[in-house]
């Protein structure tokens, strides 16, 4: 194959299509309306993980608070109310939903002349290190046909550490024995929709479903609700039962750092407590669950996976094989005993729900990597827990602000210093050491959980010299929590509560000195 190639000009050169870049791309853009970005992406569209996924996934949290700050994804609250019977806060965009709102956000952006999109392209990660300081970069399409040269004035923008892995694109990580029928969310979805024998058949199956996320879960509500499958022929491996939010009792991303906080970090009292308020939901209410990702389920979702009474707690799966050829048995990790398959081979089809979605080693493949590596480069992170969205357009936001010049240096040197960072005699603070220093991610499956509260503060501390300012932002912001009436950001409260208990909390003493720092800046925002 004959191979062309293209010089190409910048500001930020953005990796990645999905979710992350999207909103980041949008608030940047609406910030520095004259800067010009160019996307790829290794797939044909933009989406990210919902391009693949599976027919019948839907959004977990509200879509008030997801997808990009300048456009609805739950549409006309109006419409909505009357031609669909819907709350507009209710509302939970479907795969379809998505495609079209991310798709339709990036033809307006390259109408405008402000962005390029390269599908089926990928970015020669290898060649980063080496020619970022010149603002050099390469990509290539897919099939190597073409090839691109890219001169980026500002940054280049990763947006692919936090990828979710979804099964179709991650096949089972341990053995199964020939003739044992394995089928992904997407395959299930895909042959229920054929018409004919296929589709007859599949009604007649016994199903187990492998993986208590998210994923697993929409399995068994599918199975029941859409396909009609008894729960008494579904069968579900659960390597660890989790905590849930519960969709209906209108939670806020900062009620499980607040309970923590309360209950002095003792994760199962905060968990019990906030399982007592009504906003965390469990599968079995004798069984205490021993993962921390939250989920978000509604009740009525709840109510059918509780109808499943074939559940299997012996670990992960380390293998599936035939037994006497006409029965499948699946064997686990550390020493548990084996299950015998319920149904004949002919008959039983495993669900493959164990794919690591979002948490998986993306996040630490690069060594932990900053958020602001250095004044060519950033990465992106969630500097809040979910949703996601709202972390990227306030890391857009920060961005802007360097660009712009109205971020409080001041305050940040303060705030660099107390967290014991020096410079040389001689020498100062640039804007990109300090965002370095200062702006940290979050790990949705850390142990660091009051480290967005932190984020909050400081973001509100340092994106302009009054912190009024970015208050006003975040409450116009349709992916921020504060944009919903009566919701305050009681940032001077956390401060408080975060520097009284500091050291029961286990927060580091240069964390303790940065929060004196910040109670003071934040002074203003008293009771809002």
């Amino acid at each position: 194959m004959t191979s062309s190639s293209k010089e190409l000009e910048c500001d930020y050169l953005v990796v990645g299509a999905g979710a992350a870049p999207m909103a980041f791309i949008d608030t940047l853009l609406t910030e520095l309306p004259d800067s010009k970005v160019i996307l790829i992406d290794k797939k044909a569209a933009p989406g990210g993980h919902w391009v693949d996924a599976y027919g019948f996934v839907r959004l977990h949290q509200p879509s008030i608070v997801y997808g990009i700050s300048s456009q609805q994804l739950e549409g006309n609250w109006l419409k909505l109310l009357l031609t669909k019977l819907t709350l507009p806060w209710k509302h939970r965009a479907s795969k379809k939903e998505m495609l079209t709102y991310f798709g339709n956000f990036v033809d307006k952006k390259v109408a405008s002349k402000q962005l390029d999109f390269y599908p089926n392209s990928i970015y020669k990660f290898e060649t980063k290190g080496k020619v970022d300081q010149d603002g050099i970069h390469y990509f290539s399409s897919v099939d190597g046909s073409m090839s691109y040269k890219v001169k980026v004035n500002s940054k280049l923008v990763d947006g692919t550490r936090g990828e979710c892995i979804i099964p179709h694109d991650s096949p089972l990580q341990f053995p199964v024995d020939e003739g044992v029928r394995v089928m992904t969310p997407n395959q299930i979805y895909d042959t229920h929709q054929e018409k004919g024998d296929k589709r007859s058949v599949m009604l007649k199956n016994k199903y187990v479903v492998l993986g208590a996320g998210k994923t697993g879960m929409d399995a068994i509500v599918y199975l029941q609700r859409k396909m009609k499958i008894d729960p008494v022929n579904i069968a579900w491996v659960i390597p660890n039962d989790v905590w849930m939010f519960n969709g209906s009792a209108g939670g806020r991303p900062w009620d499980f750092p607040e309970s923590m906080a309360k209950c002095s970090n003792d994760i199962d009292k905060a968990s019990f407590s906030l399982e007592k308020e009504g906003k965390l939901v469990r599968l079995d209410k004798n069984i205490t669950p021993t993962r921390f990702r939250f989920p978000v389920t509604q009740l009525n979702e709840l109510k059918l996976l509780r109808k499943v009474k074939t559940i299997i707690r012996r670990g992960r799966a380390t293998a599936i094989r035939r037994k006497n050829n006409s029965h499948v048995t699946v064997e686990f990790e550390s020493n548990h005993p084996p299950w015998d398959g319920f149904a004949p081979i002919e008959t039983c089809i495993f669900v493959h729900a164990t794919s690591p979605g979002p948490s998986n080693d993306r996040f630490d493949s690069m060594g932990g990597e900053d958020i602001f590596g250095s004044s060519r480069n950033m990465t992106l992170h969630l500097i809040f827990l979910q949703p996601v969205s709202f972390s990227m357009s306030c890391l857009a936001k920060i961005e802007a602000a360097r660009v712009k010049g109205t971020l409080d240096t001041g305050v940040m040197r303060r705030l660099a210093l107390a967290f014991g960072e020096e410079k040389t005699a001689g020498s100062d603070f640039t804007d990109d050491d300090l965002l370095k220093i200062l702006i940290k991610r979050v790990s949705p499956s850390g142990n660091d959980i009051h480290r967005g509260t932190i984020n909050q503060v400081l973001l509100l501390a340092i994106i302009d010299r009054d912190p009024m300012v970015p208050l006003k932002w975040m409450k116009q912001n349709r992916l921020s929590f504060l944009s919903i009436p009566g919701v305050k950001a009681d940032s001077c409260n956390h401060v408080r509560m975060l520097r009284s208990k500091g050291t029961t909390l286990g927060l580091p003493e240069n964390h303790v000195r940065m929060l004196d720092v910040l109670g003071e800046k934040i002074v203003p925002l008293e009771g809002m």
